[in-house]
């Protein structure tokens, strides 16, 4: 089914499966030329793959008072709309996914909450910034900006208009009860909650006309705002008024459990049955997005009714032709996506770039399809089986190159085994299987049990590439009874499946998910687990798309979590611990077993002496270098394996090269 059309108002989509507006993060289309390449790039390479239409996104300008300094997510005062090359450069985008087959969408957003809000109701737990209550004379003037906004859409060729209705968005907090509390005509009754955004859509409809599709991205439910009859109702009402096409349904907020990009703790497509209640009451079509992460998915979710289509965003991050490979009957070859939210938090979180961790290609779709052209030397050899071996093994075989990969334990793997093995983790189980299944279909000569020590190192003929991607052992505090026999590694703890009883400490000096790992495990398993966390808030590089799940299970599990706590020594039946701002100590007691969760310390002896010899040309990869997330080494990878290919193609000596020490 995910490959019949559709026909959506005047237009006709060519499958079942759109993809949803996440690009921003990969290149700005309104940006530089090298900016808007590099999106449109991005886009048209899913859209060639068979995809009914890709989505741009789309911020409504803000109207504020002037000299008002707004902060949050509505801070842009003039968004993409009112730039001068909108219609240019948005015309661009239109014209490629009209040449890949596809429809070309993007959406009219305005967030909610701040600075503007109906009411003074917040719209978030999370947040208690007051917001400014908008007036009815600002309403006009942001009604005249959405009708502007959708006529620039218009002409710039956009196909299918989105109204963002959802996730603390204004529009949406206009429809709820419970965060309109207005006493005007614009609140009180759901006749009254709905004018403004009924006003909206039909100035978008004015403005674009009945040939363009317009559809509305509707949370199906939400406990702050409607449950799902209430949700229901809502959208029953602006469907009566004829002005829209579809309804995109989806789960979640910007911040919460679960936010709307939903990590890897949940079930595939969890909440499709939200969309099956929609289009049991609505005559109109029905898409539903969230964690629709495998065609199969996909394709079980159309055929079981509860939507007409599905949207797909991260899993065509994780893999562009997956369409393709499903309508092959290959789904096998479908690089999974995990779920890690890497894709969005290394932009938004960490500031960096871009990537997604089991992708290293995305956003370098301008380079083409890997090896795109490039040769790769005649031999490698990779040291080390974890996720930046395998990667970097496998780069270099599909350029050409004929691979040894040296693995010291029993298994491919490393530490992505070993987190696949907690209770919500299959799904990096199920990369690694993927990447096991590419190491073998490529050839790759694959010796586990295989030190890979200095004789060893010998043995390799002068100039013969070597990738050390020999990760990292456990790093182990210098803490004052760090060594008594009751104290674990986490990876012992997960490698082993140790059963450990009564209350167990987990000393948390990793920023991201390894912490969380291991004390969902041991608490899953039946311990009293306490996590202890330096920082003043726990995973403090999560990201609030991920954040809220994880705390969220945790809790479930009766995992207590200790902030701003400095373990200071460790005692039988005890710890002692101070906090860190104020430095007054104090102890933990009844603490019978101790799990330490403090990241790695990377091994790199044999890189730096074969650095140091200079005889053959050596990288060091991964953790190796420095003990990071599995999206730092896959894209390492990539990079390293571009310079390998082009030092062997210019076939000069080995040079130093700062992308390989």
């Amino acid at each position: 089914m995910l490959f019949e059309p559709l026909q959506i108002g005047a237009l006709t989509a060519r499958s079942r499966v759109v993809v949803p507006p996440h690009s921003s993060a990969i290149g700005n289309l309104w940006g530089t030329d090298s900016e808007a390449e590099q999106a449109i790039a991005y886009l048209r390479r899913r859209a060639e793959a068979g995809v009914a239409w890709t989505t741009m996104p789309g911020r409504i300008s803000n109207v504020l008072a002037p000299g008002f300094e707004p902060s949050g997510l509505s801070a842009v005062i003039t968004t993409q709309y009112r730039f001068d090359n909108y219609v240019s450069r948005t015309s661009q985008y239109v014209d490629a996914m009209h040449d890949a087959g596809a429809l070309a969408a993007t959406q009219l957003t305005m967030n909610g909450g701040y600075p503007h809000a109906p009411s003074t109701r917040f719209a978030q737990k999370i947040n208690a910034q007051a917001p400014h209550v908008i007036s009815s004379h600002e309403l006009d003037t942001l009604i005249e900006e959405y009708r502007f906004s959708a006529g620039q859409a218009f002409r710039a060729g956009i196909d299918v208009l989105e109204l963002h209705m959802n996730h603390e968005d204004l529009t949406a907090q206009f429809v709820s009860a419970r965060t309109n509390g207005r006493e005007d005509e614009y609140g009180g009754s759901l006749k009254n909650r709905l004018r403004f955004p009924l006003a909206v859509l039909r100035a978008a409809r004015e403005q674009i006309g009945p040939d363009r599709v317009l559809g509305v991205r509707f949370n199906g439910a939400d406990e702050l705002f409607y449950d799902l009859d209430e949700g229901v109702e809502i959208a029953n009402a602006v469907a009566a008024t004829g002005l829209v096409d579809y309804f995109h349904i989806v789960h979640g907020s910007t911040w919460g459990n679960p936010s709307y990009i939903q990590p890897h703790f949940f079930d595939l497509g969890k909440w499709s049955t939200d969309a099956r209640a929609y289009r049991q009451a609505l005559d109109l079509p029905i898409i539903y997005s969230g964690l629709v992460a495998t065609p199969a998915r996909a394709a079980e979710i159309i055929s079981s009714g509860d939507s007409d289509m599905v949207g797909m965003a991260r899993a065509h991050v994780a893999d562009p032709d997956l369409l393709v490979k499903a309508k092959a009957g290959s789904p096998a070859l479908v690089r999974p996506c995990i779920g890690a939210n890497d894709c969005i938090n290394r932009r938004y979180v960490d500031g960096l770039a871009f990537g997604c961790a089991v992708n290293p290609h995305a956003a370098d779709e301008r380079d083409g399809d890997w090896p795109a052209g490039r040769t790769g030397p005649r031999e490698a050899i990779v040291v080390g089986g974890g996720p930046s071996g395998l990667e970097i093994a496998a780069l270099l075989a599909e350029a050409g190159t004929s691979v040894t990969l040296h693995e010291a334990s029993d298994a491919l793997g490393g530490q992505l085994r070993s987190t696949a093995q907690a209770p919500s983790w299959e799904r990096y189980g199920q990369y690694l299987d993927w990447q096991l299944a590419r190491i073998q279909r490529l050839g790759i000569d694959v010796r586990l049990n295989s030190t890979f020590d200095e004789a060893a190192l010998e043995q390799v003929a002068d100039g013969v590439n070597v990738v050390f991607a020999t990760g990292a052992s456990e790093r182990r505090p210098e803490i004052p009874g760090v060594d008594l026999p009751h104290v674990h590694t986490a990876r012992e703890v997960l490698d082993h499946k140790l059963a450990l009883e009564g209350n167990v400490l987990v000393i948390a000096h990793e920023d991201h998910l390894a912490p969380a790992s291991v004390a969902e495990s041991l608490a899953a398993s039946g311990a009293r687990v306490t996590m202890a966390y330096q920082t003043h808030v726990p995973a403090q590089l999560l990201g609030r798309y991920s954040v809220g799940a994880v705390l969220g299970r945790l809790d479930e599990l009766g995992v207590r979590v200790e902030i701003m706590t400095e373990v200071t020594a460790i005692h039988e039946g005890r710890v002692s611990a101070r906090n860190i701002y104020s430095g007054r100590e104090f102890e933990l007691p009844e603490i019978d077993h101790v799990v330490l969760a403090c990241g790695g310390t990377s091994e790199a002896a044999l890189f730096e002496r074969a650095q140091a010899e200079g005889r053959v040309q050596s990288h060091i990869l991964g953790d190796a270098y420095a003990p990071r997330r599995i999206v730092f080494g896959t894209r390492q990878a990539l990079v390293l394996a571009k310079l390998i290919c082009e030092r062997a193609a210019s076939e000069t000596p080995p040079v130093a090269a700062a992308a390989s020490r």
